[in-house]
C-alpha cells in the first residue's frame, strides 16, 4: 500500500494505491500515516497531513475536500499496456500507467517511493500481451538513473527494423499515432497541463484548395523555428533582440517571449 496523488489536468487528488493478487486499486480521499494507520483526509487534522503535492504548488493554501470527487478505481494487471516514469512539477516523482481499455492514470508519490512502485508494477504485470511483455522486459534492463533510463528507452524504441520509426516510415501507423508515441516517450501526457502533448506545424500552404505533396513549398522549413519561416517575421524578432534594453540588467535580450506550450495556454 502506497500514498499517491492522482493528477488529472488542474486537479490533484490524494489517495492510496493498493496492490492485490490480480488487480490494483486507486482509492481517493485516504492517506497512510507514518504509524501505518489509514485515515480519511476529510477528517484528518491538517497538522497531521503531509501533502504529496504542496498546497501552494496546487494554487491553494488549504486542503480541499475530496468528498465530491472521491472514487475507487480497479484495474487488472493483465490489462496493463505500459508503465512510464514521469516528472511532475519538474520532480521525478510520478508514474503513468496505461491500460488496454484506454484508461491511463498519472500518479505522483512521496520522494524515494516512485521507483519502488514502478518495480512493483513491472513485477505484477506478467500477464500482459506479448508486445507489452517485450516493452516491460526492455524497461527492466534500463539503468536506474532517470536520464539513463530515458536515453535507453529512446534508443530501444526509435532504432531497429521493428521500431516505431520504421513502422511509421513503412506506413504501418498514422502520423498522429507516431507523434503521440514520441510525446509519450518525451514524458508528455494529457493528464499534465504543464507537459501536454505538442504537435509540429508542418504545412506552409493554407490557401490552395488542393495540396501538392510533391512541392517542397507546400511544407514549412523544419530547419527553422516558426518565428523564422518568413523574412518579415524573422526581421521582427531580430529587431526585438537588437533593441531590447532592460534598465535593471536582469533580463538579457531575447527573440521569443513565450513558450510554445504552457499550463496557462491549455487551461485557457
Amino acid at each position: 500500500m502506497f500514498r499517491c496523488a492522482r493528477i488529472q489536468g488542474l486537479d490533484t487528488i490524494e489517495g492510496l494505491l493498493l496492490f492485490g493478487r490480480e488487480h490494483y486499486y486507486v482509492v481517493d480521499g485516504f492517506t497512510l500515516l507514518k504509524t501505518r494507520e489509514i485515515r480519511d483526509l476529510d477528517f484528518l487534522p491538517e497538522q497531521f497531513h503531509d501533502p504529496i503535492i504542496p498546497y501552494m504548488a496546487m494554487g491553494s493554501s488549504n486542503r480541499q475536500s475530496t468528498r465530491a470527487t472521491r472514487q475507487c478505481s480497479k484495474f487488472s494487471y493483465d490489462d496493463i499496456k505500459d508503465v512510464h516514469k514521469r516528472r511532475y512539477l519538474l520532480q521525478p516523482i510520478a508514474l503513468e500507467v496505461f491500460s488496454g481499455d484506454g484508461r491511463n492514470y498519472l500518479l505522483a508519490f512521496p520522494r524515494k517511493i516512485r521507483d519502488r512502485v514502478y518495480q512493483k508494477f513491472i513485477s505484477m504485470a506478467k500477464g500482459a500481451s506479448s508486445d507489452v511483455a517485450k516493452t516491460i522486459a526492455e524497461q527492466r534492463k534500463l539503468m536506474p538513473t532517470e536520464t539513463a533510463s530515458t536515453g535507453a528507452l529512446l534508443i530501444n524504441s526509435l532504432m531497429g527494423q521493428q521500431s516505431m520509426t520504421q513502422r511509421w516510415q513503412r506506413g504501418e501507423i498514422s502520423n498522429f499515432n507516431y507523434l503521440m508515441y514520441l510525446n509519450t516517450l518525451a514524458g508528455r501526457s494529457y493528464n499534465d497541463l504543464s507537459q501536454y502533448p505538442v504537435f509540429p506545424w508542418i504545412l506552409a500552404d493554407y490557401e490552395s484548395e488542393h495540396l501538392d505533396l510533391t512541392n517542397p513549398k507546400t511544407f514549412r522549413d523544419l530547419s527553422k523555428p516558426m518565428g523564422a519561416q518568413t523574412p518579415d517575421r524573422l526581421s521582427q524578432f531580430l529587431k526585438r533582440f537588437r533593441e531590447w534594453d532592460d534598465p535593471t540588467g536582469d533580463t538579457p535580450p531575447y527573440m521569443y517571449g513565450t513558450h510554445y506550450s504552457s499550463a496557462m495556454i491549455m487551461h485557457g
